[in-house]
């Protein structure tokens, strides 16, 4: 795991400059720092790199990496590398060193673009062809590492991050505020439908992509990967045999590193699987780290602790601090330079404190779970629609009453009948939008405020399963959960993206999903012999939330200060009015908690970068 950054293009870039990025770069590399200038005809490149040792801690696998006339910087872990080095020695290959990052690059030259087939893992990387003078860049599949860039005729930046770009080009980005009044307004889900940043005229390099840049500075960007639902016959008992064998498979990868590695645990199944395997199937002595909150509602410690126990394993316990949050989250968006997107992730950054004040460097999650076996109550609304027409459908809908229905809060999601209704209904996902229009000065007008989605099937749940894998829920996780852990040195890996996982669930027909009123029926079956009972038979969905008023004191003088006063540059946007108005509601809705967050992340975001 790295930071990377670079620039190719027609300047001469100051030495000075170029330090001042590296010293930036430490936290995602605090082992090992340098950089790698070419002229390319009448081009200038550099290639700069921040080390953190997970694989081969030996200074031979430092950054840039040359190999002949190749260098490569990358940014990731490839998991499945000692398969991939066997076939290469096998074509008569030699290695000098242990690292994936040697074999990324041999298998580059031998293979060509091909080469992406054969790898697994998470990625962004940049490899320099001095012989043909092209740079072959690439992200992972589903865009597990970060990589942006900013584009001109004359000058291509690229970078881990966006406080590269801007140090390196040493350039001022204006905010955009198009992005900034999505978040506000239609929340975090709307954020990642297309490449655009928080920052006008960078963007994010698109996932499953790679670009090659010759001396013409021209980027062509290529998808190498695609996915789709494409249902196959299979059994019950295929389909989760299968199951059970990619997803052990994929955990196993995952658990290749030279340092110690923790594990995020929740109170529901996701992160339990991933825990149960590792300390019952592959007899690991693991380390756990849970956020605990003191709201009942989101309070899972009774099913940690029946899993610590069950599994004679220990975790550490992170609860919400009694004070100094909102200086922890101004130090955050200044890291992770935009507003942070949801309360979940505040939280989430204490987690990854106290993960690398145990020194551990790899932390393993359960991101991508829901979303590949069918984990929201949502969607268990979307199967009945699904399956209509099948004979199960009357017995399926009971067990939805009996066991999904009584935990549902969401009133919209009550009504079975939803999608019989209206199949297009999509009114739940920029939560209740309209309602927050009212805090605008001027009206939107911009039709990207508008709902899109991807068609990626005719199948309504796929489809919907989606568009949260790659567009809405997943990629915003990816993204925090990644600044968050980098804030502290720490690599985050999550086994539920592995792409023959993946691919395969994308043949298994939607009835299988859901089945007996369980939620991720498949997942709960392929966990059967490493999770507790009591964990296997929860249909109760709580989620990484946590509560604003765990967290916050609206009534303080510093707070009213900091964000009630018509200085608050948010107020461009916003009704000073109104939020007054809102935060003297001491009944406040759910959405209005989600909406006060936003105020209050996009405010802070505003005074750091305006």
């Amino acid at each position: 795991m790295c930071g990377i950054a670079g620039y190719f293009g027609k300047q001469k870039i100051p030495k000075k400059r170029i330090m001042k990025t590296l010293t930036l770069m430490k936290n995602r590399g605090p082992d090992y720092q340098a950089y790698k200038e070419y002229k390319v005809f009448d081009n200038y490149l550099y290639l700069l790199s921040s080390r953190l040792n997970i694989i081969d801690n030996n200074s031979r696998s430092n950054q840039p990496y040359i190999f002949q006339d190749y260098a490569i910087i990358f940014n990731g872990e490839i998991y499945n590398y000692l398969e991939v080095k066997k076939k290469l020695q096998k074509k008569g290959i030699k290695f000098n060193t242990t690292s994936d990052t040697e074999v990324l690059l041999k298998a580059y030259i031998f293979y060509g673009r091909k080469f992406l087939d054969l790898i697994e893992g998470m990625w962004s990387f940049v490899i320099f062809n001095n012989k043909n003078k092209k740079i072959f860049i690439s992200r992972d599949r589903f865009g597990e590492k970060p990589l942006h860039y900013s584009y001109s005729k004359r000058n291509f930046y690229f970078a881990s991050e966006i406080k590269f770009i801007k140090s390196l080009s040493n350039e001022n980005y204006e905010i955009n505020e198009t992005l900034l009044l999505k978040f506000l307004i239609l929340g975090y889900k709307a954020l990642r439908k297309d490449t655009a940043t928080f920052f006008k005229r960078i963007y994010e390099f698109p996932k499953s992509t790679y670009c090659v840049l010759d001396n013409s500075l021209k980027p062509n960007f290529i998808p190498y990967w695609s996915l789709f639902y494409r249902p196959k016959k299979i059994s019950l008992s295929n389909a989760i045999n299968k199951s059970k064998y990619f997803l052990a498979n994929s955990l196993k990868i995952r658990m290749r590193a030279d340092v110690p590695i923790a594990f995020s645990l929740s109170g529901g199944i996701d992160s339990n699987t991933l825990v149960g395997y590792a300390k019952k199937k592959f007899k690991k002595q693991i380390k756990c780290f849970s956020v605990i909150d003191k709201d009942k509602k989101f309070n899972e410690i009774q099913n940690i602790n029946s899993t610590l126990k069950y599994l004679n394993c220990k975790s550490r316990f992170i609860k919400p601090p009694k004070k100094n949050a909102l200086k922890q989250l101004k130090k955050l968006i200044e890291y992770h330079d935009s507003p942070i997107l949801t309360i979940n992730y505040l939280m989430h950054s204490y987690l990854a404190e106290k993960v690398s004040k145990e020194n551990y460097r790899v932390l393993i999650s359960g991101v991508g779970a829901d979303e590949i076996f069918s984990g929201y109550y949502d969607h268990t609304l979307q199967f009945l629609y699904e399956i209509r027409n099948h004979k199960t459908f009357e017995k399926e809908l009971n067990n939805w009453k009996k066991k999904i229905s009584v935990h549902i809060r969401n009133p919209l999601f009550k009504n079975y009948n939803l999608y019989f209704d209206n199949p297009k209904f999509r009114e739940h996902i920029y939560e209740h939008y309209k309602d927050k229009e009212k805090f605008l000065i001027k009206k939107i007008k911009d039709k990207s405020f508008k709902f899109v989605e991807k068609n990626n099937s005719k199948s309504l749940m796929r489809n919907r399963m989606y568009n949260e894998l790659f567009h809405e829920s997943v990629p915003v996780i990816l993204n925090e959960e990644d600044m968050n852990c980098m804030y502290y040195s720490i690599e985050n890996r999550s086994p539920y993206l592995d792409r023959k996982l993946v691919e395969f669930l994308y043949t298994v027909p939607t009835e299988i999903l859901i089945q007996k009123g369980f939620t991720k029926f498949l997942l709960r079956k392929s966990a059967n012999s490493y999770v507790n009972k009591k964990i296997l038979k929860d249909t109760k969905k709580v989620g990484f939330n946590y509560s604003i008023n765990s967290i916050f004191k609206f009534n303080g003088k510093n707070f009213k200060k900091e964000f009630l006063n018509k200085k608050n540059p948010i107020f461009k946007y916003i009704k000073y009015q109104e939020i007054l108005e809102l935060f003297k509601n001491n009944k406040k809705q759910k959405v209005e908690d989600k909406f006060i967050f936003n105020f209050i992340s996009a405010s802070l975001f505003l005074k750091v970068f305006s």
